[in-house]
């Protein structure tokens, strides 16, 4: 990973916090912008376009964004609504910063789309390796032209896998769906990203987030590929 040619946004509206987090980063090879509040993040999303053009090896968007959750005014999770609704941004790795032993704030975090979690007081190398590995994730899921990896190519090369592979039964199974579970496990199996799914669905994409958890919490499966391959066996979805 070249540290130089990625951003992290730190948003903590204590000063103190921000100095010392972008001050380790700044050291540890990133570009580092830090931001007191919620507001402050998208006019300095808004400038950094302008900064590309200054230097063609720095990003349009943060790689990374670390928030705090307690903040005046719009709090971290509110941030992170705003980040996950924007098609722009939705894509973005979010750290959420809480304090030690909030375990509610943990949940609501990962309800509305959280990546990844610190607890305070936190070692700045745990942060580091959260960083590598967020950015590392991230540009496996791109192509060489940072375009995200098509999703609908991949599910589809993944059911001609399946049903060349498959037996031509079905399992039963006692996983009952509500309607708008089977709309979005139909559109995830083809390729839809959350997004895709929020806008053919009418619904904003924080609920389309809640709707593909529910899906791997009732199905106790972990990716879409593990969804696919059982939706094709339950016949929740034509093969």
């Amino acid at each position: 990973i070249e540290r130089a040619k990625r951003w992290i946004l730190i948003v903590d509206d204590e000063e103190s916090i921000r100095l010392a987090i972008g001050d380790y980063l700044f050291d540890k090879g990133y570009q580092v912008m830090a931001c007191a509040d919620a507001d402050a993040v998208f006019e300095a999303i808004s400038i950094i376009p302008d900064l590309e053009e200054e230097n063609e090896d720095l990003p349009s968007i943060p790689d990374v964004i670390v928030s705090d959750i307690r903040m005046p005014g719009k709090d971290g999770l509110e941030l992170l609504g705003l980040i996950r609704t924007d098609n722009r941004l939705s894509r973005i790795p979010v750290v959420l910063v809480t304090a030690k032993g909030m375990t509610q704030d943990r949940v609501a975090g990962y309800k509305a789309g959280a990546d990844y979690y610190l607890s305070k007081p936190f070692n700045p190398e745990e942060l580091v390796a959260i960083l590598d590995n967020a950015i590392l994730r991230r540009s496996q899921m791109t192509g060489k032209n940072g375009k995200l990896v098509d999703l609908k190519q991949q599910i589809s090369d993944v059911k001609k896998i399946l049903r060349r592979n498959g037996k031509e039964f079905v399992k039963a199974t006692d996983v009952y769906l509500t309607p708008r579970e089977i709309e979005v496990l139909e559109l995830l199996c083809k390729g839809y990203t959350n997004g895709e799914i929020a806008s053919n669905c009418g619904i904003n994409v924080i609920t389309a987030n809640r709707v593909v958890q529910a899906l791997y919490s009732k199905t106790c499966l972990r990716n879409r590929t593990e969804l696919l391959r059982w939706a094709l066996q339950t016949g929740q979805i034509e093969k």
